[in-house]
């Protein structure tokens, strides 16, 4: 078992998504404007959850989010995280779906170097 995964804890988990940033509002970050709190973040032995909300109902970058916080998290720390959207949002089947199956959020993932969108809202 790797030791530093061992040793982390809620704090680190935030600490990396404060440099994850909504495309809609890049002037905050999404645990700056209160999309992931310390509630949301769950780390157990060799494994972390990470639930999180968007501004609004249909946001276009609903899915993105969650792609940002997994590459975050994956390039920082080197977790594998699980990550899902809060519930009782009307798109988060679609979203757990494109964030739980590999190809559809690796197809995101690159959309989202394409775009730039990466290099602006991940700023680790």
């Amino acid at each position: 078992m790797d030791m530093r995964r061992s040793t982390l804890n809620k704090d680190d988990i935030l600490e990396v998504l404060r440099h994850v940033y909504d495309p809609d509002y890049q002037d905050r970050s999404i645990v700056e404007m209160g999309l992931v709190s310390a509630e949301d973040v769950d780390v157990r032995d060799d494994r972390v959850e990470v639930s999180y909300d968007v501004t609004a109902p249909l946001c276009p970058f609903s899915a993105a989010i969650g792609v940002m916080i997994k590459y975050a998290l994956k390039n920082k720390l080197g977790l594998d995280a699980r990550v899902k959207m809060k519930s009782g949002h009307l798109q988060e089947d679609v979203v757990n779906q494109t964030l739980i199956a590999e190809p559809e959020h690796q197809e995101l993932l690159e959309k989202l170097k394409t775009y730039g969108v990466l290099d602006r809202c991940v700023r680790i």
